[in-house]
């Protein structure tokens, strides 16, 4: 190999992306393969990444000992675990330089090019990053589904769920028979209680967020049941982001699938301080790997 390499890697649950280059900053290779959270273990997360990792190699036409001279940053969810992340940096190959950050942090970092910035990702679930003009971190809210995630696409879902089942047993009763958005639910749970009961004891995340797209949709034809899910959805959002940045004054940048339906609803003060992602977790990664951004340095 002709001179030292940076790898930077961004882990999920539902995949991995890696990004390999030289060290005059040109990309060699891009590379995905499965999920590398640690929450599904070292092993398997280890396994996906040497999956990547091979790949690229292969991309740019390395040799596998080229590894021994390459500085990797990997954002990985499940890493604020000390367990795992001992575990984690313990399995590496040789490298040489391993750095392991959350994958908030690495999103975060991308977003904002390295610089104080919050940013709030959206999707199945929610959770809010910030870095201070001071260089520290904190994460608001990412507890997870169902004891958090307020606002996002499972929570979305299963809100609506518990308010069409309000509706079939004449809890809720404004309007009468419940919006169209409960109607149509209705008729997808099931025709009678013991398909509803069915349908519930079965849903996991996975299922709850399928069901946000129909939310969305019966928003956008005025339903006001659906409308005012996302109006609450809306300012779950808005309070990570007046509790990740009390200041009000640091850049806020929203990613997700679920960033541009609230996006559209932010409070005056919050959305003139929206700015688009300057890049992705990716992107974080490869400024951690080069020394670029300041490391994640956690505050309560």
């Amino acid at each position: 190999m002709n001179g030292q390499v940076f790898i930077g890697i961004d882990g999920g649950a539902t995949g991995t992306r890696l990004r390999l280059e030289s060290a005059n900053g040109s990309v060699r290779a891009d590379a995905a393969a499965g999920p590398s959270s640690l929450t599904l273990g070292v092993e398997a997360a280890w396994r996906n990444i040497r999956a990547a990792l091979e790949d690229a190699l292969d991309q740019a036409d390395l040799a596998a000992n080229s590894l021994s001279q390459a500085i990797v940053a990997a954002g990985l969810a499940g890493s604020r675990n000390p367990e795992r992340r001992n575990a984690f940096l313990t399995a590496a190959p040789e490298l040489h330089g391993l750095h392991v950050y959350s994958d908030g942090y690495v999103a975060l970092i991308g977003a904002h090019g390295g610089r104080p910035g919050v940013v709030v990702a959206i999707g199945t679930g929610t959770v809010a990053h910030v870095l201070n003009p001071d260089g520290t971190s904190r994460q608001v809210g990412g507890w997870g589904f169902p004891v958090g995630d307020e606002g996002g696409g499972a929570w979305l879902g299963w809100r609506a769920v518990a308010e069409t089942l309000h509706v079939a047993d004449g809890r809720r009763t404004n309007p009468p028979g419940g919006s169209p958005l409960h109607r149509d639910l209705a008729a997808a749970l099931g025709p009678d209680h013991g398909d509803l009961v069915s349908w519930t004891v079965g849903a996991n995340t996975t299922r709850y967020a399928s069901l946000a797209p129909t939310v969305i949709d019966h928003a956008d034809r005025g339903d006001e049941g659906a409308r005012a899910l996302l109006e609450e959805g809306g300012r779950q959002v808005e309070a990570l982001i007046r509790a990740a940045d009390p200041s009000d004054t640091l850049p806020l940048a929203l990613t997700g699938s679920l960033a541009p339906i609230y996006q559209k609803s932010l409070a005056p003060g919050l959305a003139v301080r929206l700015v688009a992602p300057e890049g992705t977790a990716v992107d974080g990664a490869m400024l951690l790997a080069r020394g670029q951004a300041p490391d994640e340095v956690l505050v309560a």
